[in-house]
């Protein structure tokens, strides 16, 4: 192996065994390809001490002298960097695609609270239909905790009852919607002689333009029904997810997933850590289970549960902007940290809070710090409180999943749960089936009371339903909130969230109507009726055509 020289001219010699791995071996600018991630990892970090440029650090220290990789070289590097000085911004430097299929959408929201070095994709309750079953089963998880607990049988009974009154509205509800907005009345739009126009279904000119009116059409019906009847889905339902994510974050998603409460994530832990030694072995060789935060949460769930037993839920708005009370310091702090562990609002966590005694203040305080043994033990979200507007927000789960993607922003989440009662939608009572919908909630509620019952309270929120209602909070900044609403009030969201969107919108201008410049777009238009991605799939039926790429999403 050459040592290093303190030059940046190559050879002749090393720009050829240099090409394969460089998009151009002149320039200035350049992708690296062909290459593992642990040795474009190790490259990517000689960086801060090499005398030379990447591409001369690369023949020269990882290359060996046919042009192979020195994979050997490249992994001691990032396993000495890493993991025996703990240089963790290093572990940054290598990123992975992984594709996690058949997890929970209650997991898939755990996956997703891990905000930075990672984004995540998932398939989608408002576009995928549930209604057929795979390999002979309906997609949902069945968690081996509950299936050995003795109310197995009950949980695949309330299950199969939910899936099956769910694929038995999937054609009703498109009819609803066929009749809303028959074929004949749907327009898409079509590129002739230079000029876009919108066509219906008696102007279109030949078999492409038919084609991308059927496809965009039955898109629009299909996902206007998954909208509505996803209502009945359970947090179990399944779910695939793609992520790409650098070694730091993989590390941390893996070391959450194992210390966790929920055996689907233990599980599912393993089998990360198993792909992505594939992939980023040394990237990832410090991910362990963390006895902190696992005592810690059994700790802070116990003590609120004492704090909160006798303390009766009080109604509260959907959508809450908070009070700012940074000025009183502590109260706030404590707020946060009992948010995520009883289903109460924040208002009414701070006036029991403020009744507290000093001693027992202390105590919370503390029991959150818990028993910290080096820097890695870090306490909770709620150590982010400050924030100059803080929302509590109450919604269905299935808001609630679009809406916690957000990341510059701090949000946490109570347990699914039922005590914050559900909404059936107006298509459902439409369509008559309101009553075996009905029926749906009653046996989920059932179920997650069974569960909860038998102690198994982290388990309970899998017998929950999308339109149960979750609370969760939002804390954020100005420019993420005009972001935020401006976003998610758009025409082709969720009627729901929209809602919600625009509530958080009205209520923070109507504090502070200066700011109505930063929420120039936010779009509080109603279009309950209407089918809203009308007119979005009216445009992709338009580049379909041009590009020549029908896609009818089945």
């Amino acid at each position: 192996m050459m040592k290093p020289k303190r030059t940046d001219e190559l050879t002749e010699r090393e720009k050829e065994i240099l090409s394969p791995y460089v998009s151009d071996v002149d320039a200035k600018v350049f992708a690296i390809r062909n290459l593992n991630p642990e040795i474009i990892g190790a490259a990517l970090a000689r960086y801060s001490r090499a005398p030379t440029g990447l591409k001369e650090t690369l023949a020269r220290e990882f290359l060996n002298p046919d042009g192979s990789p020195n994979e050997v070289k490249g992994t001691e590097l990032i396993d000495r960097v890493v993991n025996k000085f703990g240089d963790e911004s290093v572990a940054e430097l290598a990123v992975a695609p992984l594709c996690i299929e058949d997890t929970s959408n209650l997991m898939t929201k755990i996956i997703e609270d891990c905000r930075i070095g990672g984004s995540p994709i998932e398939e989608s309750t408002r576009y995928v239909l549930y209604d057929e079953k795979k390999n002979g089963e309906w997609r949902y998880v069945r968690p081996k905790s509950i299936m050995e607990s003795g109310l197995g049988e009950k949980f695949v009974e309330t299950m199969e009852f939910l899936f099956a009154t769910y694929a038995s509205l999937v054609e009703p509800m498109q009819e609803l919607f066929r009749k809303r907005l028959p074929a004949e009345q749907f327009s898409i739009e079509v590129e002739r002689q230079g000029n876009i126009e919108k066509a219906c279904l008696g102007d279109l000119q030949d078999d492409g333009e038919r084609r991308a009116h059927r496809f965009a059409y039955g898109f629009t019906m299909r996902s206007a029904a998954c909208d509505v009847i996803r209502c009945i889905l359970p947090a179990c339902t399944k779910a695939n997810m793609g992520l790409v994510g650098n070694g730091r974050f993989y590390t941390g998603l893996i070391s959450k997933l194992k210390t966790q409460g929920l055996d689907e994530g233990h599980v599912l832990a393993q089998a990360i850590q198993k792909a992505l030694n594939t992939q980023i072995p040394t990237f990832i060789k410090r991910a362990a289970r963390n006895e902190y935060p696992a005592e810690n949460h059994s700790n802070k769930r116990k003590l609120c549960a004492e704090l909160f037993q006798d303390v009766p839920i009080e109604k509260s708005p959907e959508v809450a902007l908070l009070d700012d009370r940074r000025d009183t310091g502590q109260a706030e702090l404590l707020a946060g940290m009992v948010f995520p562990h009883v289903q109460h609002s924040t208002a009414q966590i701070r006036q029991v809070i403020g009744a507290l005694s000093l001693e027992k203040r202390n105590e919370l305080f503390s029991v959150f710090i818990g028993k910290r043994q080096s820097k890695r033990d870090r306490p909770g979200r709620a150590l982010e409180a400050g924030y100059p507007i803080q929302f509590d927000i109450i919604a269905g789960f299935a808001e609630y999943r679009d809406l916690q993607r957000h990341r510059m922003l701090t949000q946490q989440r109570q347990d699914l749960g039922v005590a914050l009662g559900y909404s059936i939608p107006d298509e459902i009572r439409e369509i008559g089936q309101e009553t075996i919908v009905q029926e749906c909630f009653e046996r989920s509620e059932h179920l997650h009371g069974a569960l909860k019952h038998a102690g198994l309270v982290e388990e309970a929120q899998y017998a929950t339903l999308f339109n149960h209602f979750i609370r969760w909070n939002m804390g954020m900044n100005l420019r993420e909130l005009g972001h935020f609403t401006e976003l998610r009030t758009q025409k082709a969201g969720h009627p729901k969230y929209r809602r919600t969107a625009q509530l958080m919108a009205k209520l923070y201008l109507k504090r502070y109507p200066q700011m109505q410049p930063v929420l120039k777009f936010v779009d509080y238009n109603d279009y309950d009726q209407s089918i809203t991605r009308a007119e979005q799939e009216a445009r992709t039926a338009r580049k379909s055509l041009a590009a020549g790429v029908f896609d009818d999403m089945d």
